[in-house]
């Protein structure tokens, strides 16, 4: 028979998370466990989109504290905020937040929807689990590795005599 393709590459991840919302829109519990009807661990870590342009908040650590303080007094309407991620770096603008509880989270998905900053909609979702949000600069980490390994050589190096329990021994070499 013919071999179906599925163009739409969603990973494992994000079905699951995607199963679990739905389930958690219709079936959570509102008591303090913060689980879903079932057990279930309810989702409380939503991931906001376009909230900000990196260069407006790069290397300026008073402009990064005043977005964090809009932000969790904007998320603290649906809820308690537990914890604020902003990735200074990343071109999307992405900040995480993570509340106390599912409701909160899901309230506010809700609230966030068709809004629109600088002309710009956010999309507001909740976090699979996996996606890590951070921009690396490459150059400079092999950069900082090379000089850890140099400077470790050098340590190395500059041992007279390692101790006992710390030198090559060979099988068969006599001592």
């Amino acid at each position: 028979g013919e071999v179906f393709k599925n163009s739409n590459n969603i990973s494992l991840a994000k079905r699951k998370v995607a199963k679990l919302a739905a389930v958690q829109a219709v079936c959570w519990d509102e008591s303090e466990n913060g689980r879903i009807t079932g057990g279930l661990k309810g989702l409380r870590i939503i991931v906001i989109k376009g909230l900000f342009k990196p260069k407006s908040i790069e290397n300026n650590d008073s402009s990064l504290q005043m977005l964090e303080r809009k932000v969790h007094t904007e998320c603290s309407k649906y809820g308690d905020v537990e914890k604020i991620t902003v990735f200074s770096k990343n071109p999307a603008g992405v900040v995480i937040v993570k509340f106390a509880q599912p409701a909160a989270a899901s309230a506010a998905i809700k609230g966030y929807q068709n809004v629109y900053i600088s002309g710009k909609k956010l999309e507001a979702t909740f976090w699979d689990g996996v996606t890590d949000y951070t921009i690396h600069d490459e150059e400079q980490e092999a950069k900082e590795t090379e000089e850890r390994h140099q400077a470790f050589g050098e340590w190395l190096d500059s041992q007279q005599e390692l101790p006992e329990h710390l030198q090559l021994r060979l099988e068969g070499a006599s001592q």
